[in-house]
Parts: C-alpha cells; sequence; structure tokens
C-alpha cells in the first residue's frame, strides 16, 4: 500500500477545529478511499471535503489519522465506522479497489466517481456512479452538488447503494431487507446498469490525457513567455487534464513573476539621450 502523507494544510485545519476526537467512534462518516497526492488532494480540499460536510456527515481519509500504523488499518477501522463511502475509481488505482472490495465485504454502501465509465468495472456499473467532465466550465461546482445530492439520497436508501450480493436477509448489523426487497433492489440495479451501457455506447467518450502538476506549470510558464494568449493556454492545459481554475490561477502568479522583455531595454535608451547631451552642453 501507498505510504502515508499528509494533506492540505487548509483541510487539516478545518479537522483540527472539530469537536470528536479521530479515535471516538462515530457513525457520521463519510470514508473517501483515493490515491493521495497530486490533483487528488486538491479535489478532496476543495470538492469532496465541503461536499460531505454540506450533506451532513464528517469527511475522512485514511491519511488523516496523524498516528504510526499501517495505512490498511487505518483503512479498515475507518470502513467498519462509516456509514458509507465515497470511492475515487479514476486512473483504476489498484489500492483503491483493494479498499473498495473491503467496504463491499462489510456491506457498506458506497458511492463510485469516476472521470469516465471506462475506470468502472462491468460490474461495479449497477451502483451510484457520478462522472464529471473536467473541460466543462465550473465542472467543480457541479461535481461537488452531484456528490452532496448522492450522499443525501443514499442516507435515505442505503441498502439500494450496496451489491445484493452481500446484503443480509436475516437480522445482522449489515443493513436487512426482506428477501423480496433484496429481488427489487437487484432489479432496479440491473435496470440501472442496462441504461448506463446504453447511453455509453450512444456518447463517444474521448480519451483523456494525463498530466500532473510539475508538467503543468511548465507548459503555463512555457507559454507565458512564448506570448501566448490565456484564453489560448486555458485550452491547451486542460485538454491535458488541468482544471481551468487552476490553470487561470497560474497563468496569473506566472504573469506576475516574469518581467517584460522590453522593460529593461526602453528604461536604457530613455536615459541615453540625457547622457548624450550633458557633453554638449559642456562645450
Amino acid at each position: 500500500m501507498a505510504k502515508k502523507k499528509l494533506v492540505q494544510h487548509s483541510v487539516a485545519k478545518k479537522r483540527v477545529t472539530k469537536p470528536k476526537s479521530k479515535t471516538e467512534a462515530t457513525t457520521d462518516i463519510c470514508f473517501v478511499i483515493m490515491p493521495f497526492g497530486g490533483w487528488l488532494d486538491k479535489y478532496y480540499e476543495d470538492i469532496y471535503y465541503p461536499a460531505i460536510e454540506s450533506a451532513g456527515l464528517e469527511p475522512h481519509r485514511a491519511d488523516d489519522l496523524f498516528r504510526p500504523s499501517t495505512i490498511v488499518n487505518d483503512v479498515w477501522l475507518y470502513t467498519k465506522r462509516a456509514k458509507l463511502l465515497l470511492a475515487d475509481l479514476t486512473g483504476k488505482n489498484p489500492n483503491v479497489f483493494y479498499e473498495l472490495g473491503l467496504a463491499h465485504a462489510l456491506a457498506k454502501p458506497a458511492i463510485l466517481v469516476a472521470e469516465s465509465m471506462e475506470d468502472i468495472p462491468f460490474d461495479l456499473r449497477a451502483l451510484r456512479i457520478i462522472t464529471y467532465n473536467k473541460n466543462a466550465p465550473n465542472w467543480g461546482d457541479v461535481l461537488r452538488e452531484k456528490v452532496k445530492s448522492s450522499i443525501e439520497e443514499v442516507l435515505k436508501s442505503p441498502a439500494e447503494a450496496v451489491l445484493p450480493a452481500f446484503l443480509e436477509v436475516k437480522e445482522s448489523t449489515k443493513p436487512a431487507v426482506t428477501g423480496r426487497e433484496r429481488e427489487l433492489i437487484e432489479m432496479k440495479q440491473e435496470l440501472d446498469l442496462l441504461r448506463r451501457e446504453i447511453r455509453t455506447r450512444q456518447i463517444d467518450i474521448p480519451g483523456r490525457a494525463q498530466i500532473d502538476v510539475e508538467e503543468a506549470s511548465r507548459l503555463v510558464r512555457r507559454y507565458v513567455a512564448g506570448g501566448m494568449p490565456d484564453d489560448a493556454i486555458v485550452d491547451r492545459v486542460t485538454s491535458r487534464g488541468a482544471p481551468s481554475d487552476w490553470v487561470r490561477h497560474e497563468i496569473e502568479k506566472t504573469r506576475a513573476r516574469v518581467v517584460p522583455p522590453m522593460q529593461v531595454p526602453t528604461k536604457l535608451v530613455d536615459s541615453s539621450p540625457a547622457l548624450e547631451e550633458k557633453p554638449k552642453s559642456e562645450k
């Protein structure tokens, strides 16, 4: 499993202000399973965290316990305590699928998030799935609202966000349903799966070019230095997978650091006549 890392400072600060301790048992948790680092840390801070809070749950990731232990123990602890899970499957990270498997074994309701249905295995497409398009205007706000509304809907009917194979018919700590209810849930999920497959075949989903933060920053600096207009820079860098709001902010920072190439020569030219006039006046 990947080594744990600290999340963004602003997120950690908000967590510290919470009255409940990290080891206190609670069922009001939404456990987010996703890779750490790069763009995904920013998505967690700016999109998932506020969406979960606005839905009335406590957002947590395995790397926010700040204690010396293997991450699989933290994952298992949070999975057992969570009321539901939010899994970002973008990129088909194997650790995320492993953690999602643990959640399924406990019959925990799960909401799946991905940039494309291509990232969702066929066997999981009957569950609640949220997809997003990073090239769309205000895509982060749209995704945040989708996550919030999905959590609220799942809390009303958690059994529908669990694969039927893991539902218990008899009395159990897992979501309990009658045999007939489980059949109806299975039929509903199969219909949802059929609808998604039809839509997937009707819509040509373009491939996604992947880019990390460092490469995106280098591209912005290169384009700014080359005099490319801001809108053109945004189009080029977002087509590689970078968020549009981040690109515009990076452009502003880059332009603030870059000295216009004609600034120094202009000053020299302006001062040269004064230097030439002095000898003439002495004559």
